[in-house]
């Protein structure tokens, strides 16, 4: 199994072991994960996840395990400056954006140029919607998530861009992309095309789609070759997302799939 979204460090709100890098591995090869693509965790709150970054990615580059991912905000001046250190230093395949934390739009013009960078880079733009759900988040710290309709503008705007949705819950989320009467699609068997009308560039991360049958619905939903596993953790128990998708009914090959070969795919890594 390859991981795609896992926090290297500290949260601010609640313990959340392991922080170091050499522990998280451990904890994640316990439960079947045989590589992950990793960010700092302190990024969500520093004012300059960049500083996250130098902290962090010289550790998870470092192991043949992690694939580092940098936190941007493109809104500060020296944004450039941190993409070129974690390119040049780090190799890093995936940015990711935070705007609910970070304070910004993803239609202002910042983020539109990072984007086109990433684009002739072949870097992918990960946007997290959420870190948490938002009804377990602490009182002095309520953030909205982003909108997933912003994620999908962001992915029209850029077809040359891979982007991916990380944190997608709920199936309201999904309105204005998939049709009338969609409760009685889901009970029906799949049809030869995905039921959610998205751009051909946008990938969908499964850490946060919890329903009785996670996978066999977001099957139905998405492109099988844009599905992402991803524990989330720390934050998440790394098991309930591990046994989504071995309990799943869903086919050995499309669990091949998502558990590996899209994310690898996607990133430029071998096995």
């Amino acid at each position: 199994m390859f991981d795609m979204i896992v926090g290297c460090g500290n949260w601010a709100m609640r313990p959340t072991p392991p922080a170091d890098a050499a522990t998280l591995e451990d904890a994640l090869r316990a439960e079947g994960v045989t590589g992950a693509c990793a960010y700092p965790l302190e990024a969500w709150f520093w004012p300059d996840p960049q500083e996250a970054n130098e902290l962090r990615l010289p550790d998870l580059a470092a192991s043949e395990f992690f694939v580092p991912s940098a936190v941007l905000n493109p809104t500060l001046p020296a944004w450039r400056k941190g993409y070129d250190a974690c390119r040049e230093r780090w190799q890093v395949p995936l940015v990711r954006l935070m705007p609910g934390y970070h304070a910004y739009e993803l239609a202002v013009p910042e983020v539109d140029a990072l984007a086109h960078r990433a684009a002739e880079d072949g870097v992918a733009l990960g946007v997290h919607l959420r870190v948490e759900d938002e009804r377990m988040q602490n009182p002095i710290a309520l953030v909205p998530g982003v909108p997933f309709a912003d994620v999908v503008a962001l992915a029209e705007r850029h077809p040359g861009l891979q982007v991916v949705a990380f944190g997608l819950s709920r199936l309201r989320e999904l309105s204005g992309y998939v049709p009338d009467g969609l409760v009685g699609k889901l009970n029906a068997p799949s049809g030869p095309e995905p039921l959610a009308e998205l751009p051909q560039n946008l990938w969908i991360d499964l850490s946060f789609f919890e329903y009785k049958s996670s996978l066999t619905i977001a099957l139905k939903l998405f492109r099988l070759e844009r599905l992402l596993f991803g524990t989330h953790y720390p934050l998440f128990y790394p098991r309930s997302n591990v046994l989504k998708v071995e309990n799943s009914e869903a086919p050995d090959e499309a669990k091949s799939a998502v558990t590996g070969e899209n994310a690898r795919a996607l990133l430029g890594v071998s096995s």
